[in-house]
């Protein structure tokens, strides 16, 4: 049986389109923190919403600094 891909149901007038952003470095996730304080700011976005996807980037952010760490570690006692 083949296992079938994983795909977003197209976008219609209850399911926005699914956003893909580039989140792999802390200065991508610093500047995706900037963009939802100046929309939370503007009024763009509520407030609350603002604060939930603050807190999941913020965790994405320790995880990318200790994946990050852990390949410096390994690379100083000369580990692959």
């Amino acid at each position: 049986m083949k296992h079938s891909q994983h795909r977003s149901p197209p976008a219609t007038e209850q399911t926005p389109p699914r956003l893909r952003l580039k989140l792999t470095t802390a200065g991508d996730v610093r500047r995706e923190l900037g963009r939802l304080y100046r929309e939370g700011k503007s009024g763009q976005r509520d407030v609350g919403d603002v604060s939930r996807l603050a807190n999941v980037l913020q965790i994405l952010s320790r995880c990318i600094e200790t994946c990050d760490l852990e390949v410096r570690i390994n690379e100083l006692e000369g580990n692959p």
